[in-house]
């Protein structure tokens, strides 16, 4: 069939170092405490590995595998959501079983098309390990003629797949049977396992040793350094770094686990590139050990040495759900913690000793008091005040950006509220604000007039309207295609190739950080997706927010 991404596609994945599968907007990474060269984070060109895309055919059909390797390592860690409203709950795992008749992706970009005929205007995808039910409930009542494909099915809620080199029926596919414990898990935060590349080299198959010699041209300097790291147990980071300053964060531990059966995958599975240079990002499923080394599986099975990554720490921040007595005004603080002020004997404010952490919040009254120059807010704590220049202070809109008239018979329509300059975010159904949390925009602040804002690394101002949506993409530096971050989760397209999504890279919420897309927390960005029209059917990958996807979230960014 004849569908490659569209310019949508490409320019959802290209922020985040530009950003995904190939997207772009750049971004600095506090792995190793130094800045790390513009991530994919803005400037979305196309899902990894669709830069140089081309129509799936039958041609395509990938080696069978011989068997499946054993289920990923790492548990979803959903107990750290506050969770959202019922409307808001995530679907199930990408690869999970179920009952039905189902066609399943053989390939990264399995296209649902409107029609049965190729078209580049298509409607999603499924990815690796997915899969989505047959409409009609069985392979017979979902096949479909049409054109250019042997097989086309109907699949819920709408659209087409062709069966063939990305895509069967058939789950007993071997290719499909050793994809499926390799599937996301979109029921985490962290649909992946993720690190920083210290200049990894990617291989198609476990090396052997020549190879890995060949391709790691101080393959002998550095395991020697990581034989003698192991053998300081305990070292201090001090002493690691005196060691090999590279070697500083990354898990040296052995897995435990045996090598899995491993089988060739062809390009439709993995992508061409063959190294992750410094500073680029390194999603994977699953790690062994094999040959001296420990390993790990990427999200496009291919197989690195765990000893040249560093695993990323997860940041447990996420914003407030308004609810159950919480409301706005409310304030945030980010950069550090921020001391309690109170009432003194006389009459002055004081601290009282206690501090709001970094990234903590508190109610607010909406009263205020101005003493010596400084304004004081007071809090919902009894008696307890906070200084204005301290806090990310979050009010609630007075209008919605939003045209017409609402069918009250219809679900309240949804927009979205971002300060780039202030860092927050505030989600509502009409006027009624039903979430807030703190944002990392781009690191250039707002646009300067007539300068593109993805040169000066800025967040667009004004309004947009959510046109794309990816479980992950793959986003790739818009200036140096060596530079990605693997697997960007829940990436949202709302202007060019700029987009709200998660980043696993940093804890910076509130703070200028991006290359211009609008970095949420993991959780805030999990919990935003499922939030936001048009939603993403269940098995689907990615959407394309056309008419027939429903309404789209509104976005309105200002100063």
């Amino acid at each position: 069939m004849g569908s490659s991404p569209s310019s949508l596609l490409l320019a959802a994945l290209a922020c985040a170092l530009a950003s995904a599968g190939t997207a772009a907007c750049s971004e600095e990474s506090p792995v190793a405490g130094s800045p790390q060269a513009p991530e994919a984070d803005d400037g979305h060109q196309a899902p990894a590995g669709a830069s140089a895309p081309r129509a799936p055919s039958q041609a395509d059909a990938q080696p069978t595998p011989s068997t499946a390797v054993a289920p990923r390592t790492g548990a979803a860690e959903a107990a750290l959501v506050d969770k959202a409203p019922a409307e808001a709950e995530a679907t199930p795992p990408a690869g999970a079983a179920s009952q039905g008749a189902r066609i399943y992706s053989k390939a990264r970009f399995a296209w649902i098309n409107p029609g049965p005929y190729p078209t580049r205007g298509w409607s999603g995808y499924l990815g690796l390990g997915g899969s989505v039910a047959l409409r009609g409930g069985s392979v017979e009542a979902a096949r479909t003629p049409g054109e250019g494909c042997d097989a086309w099915y109907a699949v819920e809620p709408r659209g087409y797949v062709c069966a063939g080199a990305a895509a069967t029926v058939d789950p007993e596919d071997p290719v499909v049977v050793a994809l499926r414990p390799h599937a996301p898990r979109i029921d985490s935060p962290w649909p992946y396992n993720y690190a920083e590349s210290t200049g990894a080299p990617r291989y198609r198959a476990l090396p052997s040793a020549k190879e890995q010699r060949r391709a790691e041209w101080d393959l002998a300097e550095h395991l020697a350094n990581v034989a003698k790291v192991r053998a300081s147990e305990g070292a201090s980071e001090e002493a690691i770094r005196e060691i090999d300053e590279a070697l500083v964060g990354v898990d040296l531990e052995p897995a435990g686990v045996p090598a899995p059966a491993l089988f060739p995958f062809g390009h439709l599975v993995r992508e061409g590139r063959d190294r992750i240079v410094n500073g680029s990002t390194v999603a994977f499923t699953q790690v062994f050990d094999a040959q001296d080394r420990t390993w790990v599986v990427t999200s496009d099975q291919a197989y690195m040495p765990k000893d040249r990554l560093k695993p990323y720490p997860r940041s447990s921040f996420q914003g407030v759900w308004l609810k159950d007595g919480r409301s706005l005004p409310l304030a945030f603080f980010r950069k550090t913690d921020r001391p309690k002020y109170k009432r003194g004997d006389g009459g002055g404010f004081e601290p009282t000793g206690a501090s709001f952490a970094r990234l903590a919040w508190v109610g607010l009254t909406g009263r205020a008091e101005v003493e010596g120059g400084a304004r004081y807010l007071e809090t919902r704590e009894p008696g307890v005040y906070v200084l204005e220049d301290d806090a990310v202070v979050i009010e609630a809109a007075k209008r919605a950006p939003l045209e017409g008239e609402n069918d009250p018979s219809a679900p309240p329509r949804k927009w979205i509220e971002i300060s780039v300059l202030g860092g927050w975010f505030v989600a509502y159904e009409e006027l009624t604000p039903v979430f807030a949390t703190l944002i990392s925009p781009g690191r250039g602040g707002v646009p300067q007039r007539g300068v593109p804002a993805i040169e000066t690394a800025a967040t667009p101002t004004g309004r947009f309207r959510i046109d794309g949506k990816f479980v992950t993409a793959t986003m790739v530096s818009s200036s140096n295609d060596n530079i990605v971050h693997s697997e960007v989760q829940f990436v949202q397209n709302f202007h060019g190739p700029h987009a709200l999504h998660g980043a696993y890279w940093h804890d910076a919420w509130g703070e200028l950080k991006s290359g211009g897309c609008v970095n949420l927390s993991p959780i805030d960005a999990k919990q935003m997706f499922a939030w936001t029209d048009p939603p993403v059917p269940a098995g689907w990958h990615g959407l394309r927010a056309s008419r027939d996807a429903g309404r789209s979230t509104v976005v309105l960014i200002h100063r």
